[in-house]
């Protein structure tokens, strides 16, 4: 590399690398591996672009800015002078943890969920969480964490169940460095005007203390941890992630679209998959071939859309039926249940609804949300508030328990009660 390189991000503006910095050359290298670069064709929004037109940005994009998210989490524990200034442990610490969440989604498939569901539906017994820890084992990946030495350490973050430690609560816990990039970046590009985190009073407010972590008092451990000046940028956190899951994460149109291109998929892979305009596809090979890590590896998001292409300008019965309202944005409609005073579907009307769909012959889908992923816990799990801490007259307390302006912390609580009911 050069003496300096740097990227343009639409976000954090300049992401520099310095060819001084061992941290920096081992990242600008894995910045070049095919893993890294293939996700440069997977959108991060997935079908999202159908709701909000701008947004396409790419999985590429998004580890970048996860990375450079973890750095600034990581430039606190300087800042603060915490776990030991100059300690080589810890310098191979920082250098995994950047690694870490720079490879954070290589494992991610085309349109990504979509391709998730269809990989179960036949099986395959992988996630995308399993694909990129194959990946960090890959050769290319690999040689470069080995040669640096911290292969075991990188690693570490996604095959083992995570204990507490700041490192691994900058790559997964309640506020980590994938949610804060994704965040300002969705928000970003699909122009929602809401959900606005101020950055640079978040990581001024951001400390690293030592926090009790039983009743006596006795035992401790480095967290991160909001100064009290920080309590309206740590709300603010909390309610942009709210904001986004309703206005686009869960977006009805989106989830309309992603079971048609499922129904699609399944479709085309079961009934035509052998046909000779479609059988040397990626996307045909990979599932032919149970998924083998080198055809994963060709997928990305253009491999859905040469299969539906295909389809449609053909007569194969359902299967190009789909794929040509995939492309002319014929969505299955969604239908959202409006829920009772307590948060629960009305279930007399639900079942209605589910009679006269039936009598009326009428194929439909119950879309039921999940909120957990592989984080700790979902915005809408009640412990998500207790996990995110203020320090107010001394004293470490959860943003459950705090308040900013009369009713918003309360405001918070009650609705991730609501939700993950």
């Amino acid at each position: 590399m050069k003496e300096e390189e740097r990227i343009r991000c639409p976000v954090h503006d300049l992401i520099k690398f310095k060819r001084s910095r061992d941290e920096d050359v081992l990242l600008w290298e894995l910045i070049q591996t095919e893993p890294v670069q293939r996700l440069r064709r997977i959108k991060q929004l997935g079908f999202s672009e159908f709701v909000y037109p701008g947004a396409t940005h790419s999985r590429f994009s998004h580890v970048l800015g996860a990375m450079h998210m973890a750095r600034r989490m990581l430039d606190v524990l300087t800042r603060n002078e915490a776990l030991g200034a100059g300690d080589g442990d810890l310098t191979l610490d920082r250098m995994a943890t950047l690694a870490a969440a720079l490879l954070h989604d290589i494992g991610h498939g085309p349109y990504s969920h979509v391709f998730e569901e269809i990989s179960d539906y036949f099986d395959l017994g992988q996630d995308h969480e399993t694909y990129t820890l194959q990946l960090i084992d890959h050769a290319e990946i690999k040689e470069k964490l080995v040669r640096f030495g911290v292969y075991e350490r990188t690693r570490r973050f996604f095959s083992e169940e995570p204990g507490y430690s700041v490192f691994n609560a900058i790559i997964s816990s309640q506020m980590d460095c994938d949610r804060l990039d994704f965040l300002c970046r969705d928000r970003h590009h699909t122009g929602i005007r809401s959900a606005a985190i101020d950055l640079e009073w978040l990581f001024d407010s951001l400390r690293i203390e030592k926090v009790a972590v039983d009743d006596t008092g006795v035992a401790e451990e480095y967290s991160f941890v909001f100064s009290e000046k920080g309590l309206a940028v740590a709300e603010e956190f909390v309610i942009a992630y709210m904001k986004m899951y309703q206005n686009v994460y869960f977006h009805k149109t989106t989830r309309g679209i992603q079971y048609l291109v499922r129904d699609m998929l399944i479709e085309l892979l079961t009934k035509n998959s052998d046909r000779a305009e479609i059988k040397s596809l990626p996307i045909a090979r990979f599932f032919r071939d149970r998924g083998t890590l080198s055809t994963y590896l060709e997928l990305d998001d253009t491999s859905v859309l040469a299969i539906a292409q295909i389809a449609a300008g053909n007569n194969w019965g359902r299967g190009s039926e789909l794929s040509r309202r995939f492309l002319k944005r014929e969505t299955y409609k969604c239908y959202e249940f409006p829920s009772t005073s307590t948060g629960n579907v009305p279930r007399n009307k639900l079942e209605r609804f589910r009679s006269k769909l039936r009598s009326d012959g009428l194929y439909f889908i119950e879309d039921m949300i999940s909120h957990r992923s592989y984080k700790q816990h979902a915005v809408t799990d009640s412990n998500f508030l207790k996990n995110i801490l203020i320090k107010k007259d001394g004293e470490h307390e959860s943003l459950g328990n705090v308040r900013v302006c009369p009713g918003t912390s309360s405001w918070i609580t009650k609705f991730s009660e609501h939700e993950a009911d």
